[in-house]
């Protein structure tokens, strides 16, 4: 029933939102699955990429011009290393890269903790446990989870209380803080994965108030089913990137990519928590718990509020080799839009401008 779920709250969202409305929902993308997992056995890790490989093939020789967003949330302990690349994660970059001319977006789950959580670990467990293969690709957009579910209303849980607190990470979400500090930032953004409820004694347990809602692969039994952890926050983000794909069909996978981390931002407890760190070393830390924060679909496509968003696509060239000696080549200068007159009447009032760059590299891969 996993690729339901996924494939729910791919289209619609947390159903929870959407029920009340009553009506018809307007779907403005489509769902198409690969299965990379066999019925009876498993694969070899080895041959990860290259499954990974096969499936982008059998979609894109169906429909090669179609824009497309690359959701995945099967993830592997296999080969971990502190962040150091892995055969698998090499050929998600080298199919995200696409020989520079053919780039693909893939959103990948930063992986689940699969054991019991007890609430004296939390979120000390989360820090410790690394995010999975292949998350140490560069170029993917890596999701982790979070939670605003704190409201515990069913009277068996009687007496418990919600794990995290409001706009914290998620009880089973990994992170890279043991990672190496050369290896990438993991997660880049966070969303809603659900919540654990606790009674200070037994491990944590996922009540169906704290999780979100989505289809059920059974609906002759019934419609719908709970869900929750990375991979109902990376089917979420998966389709915030193709509402962003439907606004403009024509942005590339980086731009895309671009835009949904552009528009994160954390939320007050995660702010708390990075005030109340110790040193830098903690202030570091925390970066790879939470990433760049929450992202926003409004603020991803929108002038919210007193936001506005300038979206550049260039080429840049900035190195260039000269027999054996790497040097500086070309800058690209942009000159901004700004709103002179409106910026004079704010005066001394403080403004902030936020610069996001996305781009895909060539991978190098070290296993």
């Amino acid at each position: 029933g996993h690729g339901t779920q996924m494939a729910g709250s791919a289209l619609y969202g947390c159903l929870f939102n959407v029920l009340p409305g009553g009506g018809q929902l307007q779907l403005t993308h489509r769902l198409e699955s690969v299965k990379i997992l066999p019925n009876n056995a498993h694969n070899d890790p080895y041959l990860y990429g290259k499954i990974i490989e096969d499936a982008v093939d059998a979609v894109e020789l169906l429909s090669p011009l179609r824009p497309r967003v690359f959701c995945m949330s099967v993830t592997s302990s296999v080969g971990l290393a502190r962040g150091r690349p892995t055969s698998w994660s090499a050929a998600i970059d080298q199919l995200a890269y696409g020989q520079g001319a053919n780039s693909r977006l893939f959103i990948l789950a930063a992986g689940n903790i699969r054991d019991d959580i007890l609430p004296a670990e939390y979120p000390d467990r989360n820090d410790l446990a690394e995010c999975e293969s292949p998350t140490q690709a560069w170029n993917a957009l890596v999701v982790g989870a979070c939670t605003d579910k704190v409201a515990l209303l069913d009277p068996t849980y009687a007496g418990w209380q919600p794990l995290a607190p409001a706009g914290d990470l998620s009880p089973t979400s990994r992170t890279s803080t043991i990672w190496d500090r050369q290896w990438p930032v993991r997660p880049d953004v966070v969303f809603e994965g659900g919540n654990m409820a606790h009674d200070n004694v037994n491990p944590a347990d996922a009540a169906d108030d704290l999780q979100l809602v989505t289809t059920h692969f059974r609906p002759n039994n019934r419609m719908f089913d709970s869900f929750g952890d990375t991979s109902a926050a990376t089917a979420q983000v998966s389709r915030m990137a193709a509402q962003i794909l439907v606004d403009d069909p024509a942005r590339r996978p980086e731009t895309v990519r671009g835009l949904i981390v552009h528009s994160a931002e954390w939320t007050p407890q995660m702010r708390n928590r990075l005030q109340a760190a110790a040193n830098p070393t903690e202030r570091r830390s925390l970066f790879r718990r939470y990433g760049w924060g929450v992202p926003s679909l409004d603020r991803a496509l929108k002038s919210a509020k007193n936001d506005a968003t300038l979206i550049v696509e260039d080429v840049l060239l900035p190195l260039k080799r000269v027999r054996s000696v790497t040097s500086s080549r070309n800058m690209n200068l942009h000159e901004l839009p700004w709103p002179k007159a409106r910026l004079t009447e704010l005066a001394h009032q403080p403004v902030e401008m936020r610069v996001t760059l996305s781009y895909f590299i060539e991978p190098n891969p070290s296993a």
